[in-house]
């Protein structure tokens, strides 16, 4: 996770496109902020709310999968500040050595996954389908972190890709409390069941993943390709994510599965 190294790697970014900018010192810090908000309102006020009524017990997994991603979000951090104090060299050897948290992060969310959904079942909080967003957000995430570091001596396009890989994990937090504020609102607003949870679930996300063009448009009158394709496969992960989701035939499928292996 080579994250943001951008002074002495070669700048192969795009037709005139600039690699670095005086305000990309301030953008990509504060668009991690803001995923750092996300999270944090999104999952510390349940947490908060469970502590208060004694509903904190979870499966080891599901801690183990918390512990993981928060890992991921810190290791971010450290490596855009070692950016900021110049020190790429620790940067560089920071995300070589962090590559092995990849794999591990695709291992414990799908057991997190079916771990929860399998202790839910049959329950009010039952909900099969889900799986559609579980997983199809590790496969945009897997597709786009790997496209990161076979790109990281581009530096202007490696970090643009880190930042879609990251929002196709952080868009649980999002989802926890921006999405239920707008989609119920906007979403019948544009005629479809499907406008609704996709603004429920990927609205908010969606819009940090435009944010990114628009800053690029903005600093640089210009948007690199790589960002574009990076750009469209998650959108269109987003698009095919909710279409399963409402699907009754993944539902149903999803249901055979998850009840398999609840034993009933």
């Amino acid at each position: 996770m080579t994250t943001f190294a951008a002074s002495d790697m070669p700048p192969a970014a795009g037709p005139n496109f600039k690699p670095r900018h005086p305000w990309d010192a301030w953008f990509f810090p504060l668009s991690l902020a803001i995923y750092w908000v996300g999270l944090v309102m999104g999952f510390g006020g349940d947490m908060m709310h469970r502590a208060k009524l004694g509903q904190l017990s979870f499966p080891l997994i599901v801690h183990v999968h918390a512990a993981v991603y928060v890992a991921w979000m810190v290791l971010l951090t450290t490596q855009v500040a070692l950016i900021r104090k110049g020190r790429a060299d620790l940067h560089r050897k920071l995300g070589v050595a962090s590559l092995g948290f990849v794999p591990v992060m695709l291992v414990v969310g799908p057991m997190a996954a079916f771990t929860t959904q399998t202790a839910r079942f049959g329950t009010p909080a039952s909900d099969p389908a889900f799986l559609a967003i579980q997983l199809g957000g590790l496969v945009s995430f897997a597709i786009l972190i790997v496209a990161a570091l076979l790109c990281r001596k581009q530096a202007a396009l490696h970090k643009r890709l880190i930042l879609l890989s990251t929002l196709t994990i952080v868009d649980a937090g999002f989802a926890r409390w921006v999405g239920p504020i707008w989609g119920p609102v906007l979403g019948p607003a544009l005629g479809s069941p499907f406008w609704t949870n996709y603004l429920i679930l990927y609205g908010c996300t969606a819009a940090l993943m435009l944010s990114i063009g628009v800053y690029d448009l903005v600093t640089r009158r210009r948007l690199l390709p790589g960002y574009v394709l990076g750009l469209a496969l998650a959108i269109s992960g987003h698009v095919i994510i909710v279409t399963a989701y409402m699907n009754p035939a993944w539902g149903a499928f999803c249901k055979g599965l998850i009840g398999g292996l609840a034993g009933h």
